[in-house]
């Protein structure tokens, strides 16, 4: 190959412009080597290459400092870390403009029905509580810190840490989830879990071959899931922003993840997981939860100081609110009570 191109060619290589190449050049993207007699840039095949990435990298949207950034280090961390910053990005774009594009489609909807029924149409209040979501789906915090704890996760279980024990029945848990979630399913049905934590519910799915996604808002938690299960396909994604297109999935299932949204954002997350959900696609969660405001009440009757504390500062879920939400979608609701906290319920 010809180590000697010109700026001119290069441009015309690349369909691009030679001020975008003198532009990188100029950010230090690029150190080109200049002709002796008369100062003209010169390209080998390196420069060619770095710029062919250059341009890849810009096409996906990441900036100048990032690109700067992956050049000078080439590790699979840094470049996890970039393009899962990207990514992140990308994906709440793509969500703010999903709850847009519903909230257009209402208006329209109710302006067309307007002109034939003479009825009112509050549009502003319809886009009042698209911001509204939007609002919610962008300021959920991790107020439990899951990166620091991810990589003492798996002890805290087995130890079952806590004034509550949460974890008592940990592995039963999450075998009548794995369980509901296969019965009557082909081998190749797609399955979401939210909240994968470290993998140890996906790992039940992989070992028997099952197609299953993993998403979690930690990604130091996504970290230890692969190095556990290298095979596992993970995003980073959470109950109110799910990365995936409609109708994707004929199983979703989560554990211990659910009970850290509030009452506001659970109606958000189960509009997200419906969506994603296919026609006759089911959900398994794994969770602490009341049967309903009467049962807490009676519980917590029973428990000391520092339980209680530990169960507010959760937001347990009651089975009889799930099943109206749900219910909305025409599924039903099946539950099995576990131990004192634990639910398992299945929206068919």
């Amino acid at each position: 190959m010809n180590n000697n191109y010109n700026i001119s060619e290069i441009a015309k290589m690349f369909n691009i412009t030679t001020n975008k190449i003198r532009y990188y050049e100029k950010k230090g993207l690029l150190n080109l080597i200049r002709n002796e007699d008369n100062e003209y840039r010169k390209f080998n095949n390196e420069d060619i290459i770095k710029l062919q990435s250059i341009l890849l990298y810009r096409s996906v949207g990441l900036s100048i400092k990032e690109i700067k950034d992956i050049l000078k280090n080439s590790s699979t961390s840094n470049f996890l870390n970039h393009f899962n910053n990207q990514w992140e990005i990308v994906n709440n774009e793509i969500q703010r403009l999903t709850v847009i594009r519903s909230a257009l489609e209402k208006v329209l909807d109710n302006l067309y029905e307007e002109e034939i029924l003479n009825a009112k149409v509050d549009i502003q209040t319809v886009i009042e509580n698209a911001n509204n979501i939007n609002y919610v789906k962008n300021n959920w915090s991790d107020k439990w810190n899951f990166d620091n704890w991810a990589k003492t996760y798996d002890i805290s279980v087995l130890e079952n840490r806590g004034a509550i024990k949460i974890y008592e029945n940990y592995e039963m848990i999450l075998e009548k989830v794995y369980k509901l979630a296969i019965e009557n399913e082909k081998e190749d049905c797609t399955i979401l879990e939210i909240g994968v934590g470290t993998a140890n519910l996906s790992g039940k799915f992989l070992k028997n071959n099952y197609d299953i996604v993993g998403i979690d808002q930690s990604r130091e938690m996504l970290n230890i899931a692969k190095s556990k299960y290298p095979k596992l396909k993970v995003r980073l994604g959470e109950f109110l922003k799910i990365p995936y297109g409609d109708k994707s999935f004929d199983v979703i299932v989560s554990t211990y993840a659910f009970h850290h949204l509030n009452e506001e954002e659970k109606i958000i997350a189960i509009d997200e997981m419906m969506r994603v959900l296919k026609d006759n696609g089911k959900i398994i969660i794994g969770d602490l939860m009341f049967k309903n405001k009467s049962e807490e009440e009676k519980l917590l009757e029973t428990l000391n100081e520092e339980e209680i504390y530990e169960i507010k500062d959760e937001y347990y879920s009651y089975v009889d609110t799930l099943e109206i939400h749900f219910k909305k979608f025409n599924k039903k609701l099946r539950y099995k009570k576990i131990d004192r906290f634990m639910y398992v319920i299945e929206i068919i």
